[in-house]
């Protein structure tokens, strides 16, 4: 993963394209952000991967499926409905 200042983001611009790596964009040496190419991901997907509600959801499935070796739809806490 290649980390650029968001100052030098202008000159790298041009060519992120050819480069399949993600890029992360930092300010004074601190991420800020993260980009990437998305030309195979479906916004749906793109969606869930960066929605903290369903990481959590995922995680708590892992970890049940880890520890208990099972993961029951009833363990698993759903957002209400809106």
């Amino acid at each position: 993963m290649k980390t650029v200042e968001i100052s030098e983001l202008a000159s790298l611009w041009e060519n992120y394209g050819k480069s399949e790596q993600p890029l992360v964009l930092t300010r004074n040496g601190q991420p800020v952000a993260a980009l990437f190419p998305i030309e195979d991901i479906d916004m749906e997907t793109l969606s869930l991967s960066v929605n903290p509600k369903f990481n959590q959801i995922i995680e708590q499935s892992r970890k049940s499926q880890k520890e208990e070796g099972r993961v029951f739809l009833d363990d698993i806490p759903l957002p209400p409905e809106t």
